[in-house]
């Protein structure tokens, strides 16, 4: 009965596959700079309280990341259950899901896995210092459609992200620390019915 919860909740949570598309981009002189990430550290070992909304249904557990290296990042959700979902691995280009639940092996629950997964957990190096609409960004490239809006940190101290594909924006997220000093990943698909947010429980060195 858990297995069958788990399934036919995790499915109307991936169901919804976006298309991305970016937009209204201007360079500034194609200056590179180094994107400053905070989250991106030392720590080898990060585990999340996590959650995953589609509408009204909501799936809660335990995300468990590790820095296997520099640039790569291996992953694993467990339900709420104890059901192992899936897992993946992540670098500077992409996300691949490794095994996923067999009732939810579908391409499309792959593909939208993939492409936020990397979105929420990527670190990358180098940007170029561009405007949106006046305001100033790091412009990461990931792919040839696909980049990554890096906002100036401001005085709350969140950090802000943008997902572009094409010419239009499909996805934001946000970086903070919340009361608890928790890091906070809180990301929203742009048709708001799809988001994540994976809370930090503790810290392993």
């Amino acid at each position: 009965m858990k297995n069958l919860w788990f399934v036919s909740s995790f499915i109307l949570v991936l169901i919804s596959c976006n298309s991305f598309i970016y937009k209204n981009i201007q360079t500034n002189n194609g200056v590179n700079k180094k994107v400053a990430v905070s989250f991106s550290d030392t720590i080898t070992v990060r585990r999340y309280k996590a959650k995953i909304n589609y509408k009204t249904t909501e799936i809660t557990g335990i995300l468990i990341c590790k820095k296997i290296n520099n640039s790569t990042l291996a992953g694993v959700f467990i339900n709420e259950f104890g059901i192992k979902g899936f897992d993946f691995t992540l670098t500077e280009t992409g996300a691949k899901m490794g095994y996923v639940f067999k009732n939810l092996d579908k391409w499309y629950i792959r593909k939208t896995l993939e492409t936020d997964l990397h979105f929420l957990f990527s670190r990358p190096k180098v940007g170029s210092m561009c405007t949106i609409n006046d305001t100033a960004v790091y412009i990461v490239p990931v792919t040839n459609k696909l980049r990554y809006a890096y906002h100036l940190a401001n005085e709350s101290g969140k950090e802000r992200i943008d997902m572009y594909k094409g010419s239009r924006k499909t996805a934001a997220m946000v970086h903070y620390t919340n009361e608890l000093s928790e890091n906070v990943l809180s990301m929203r698909h742009t048709d708001g019915v799809l988001s994540y947010e994976f809370c930090e429980i503790n810290k392993v060195q």
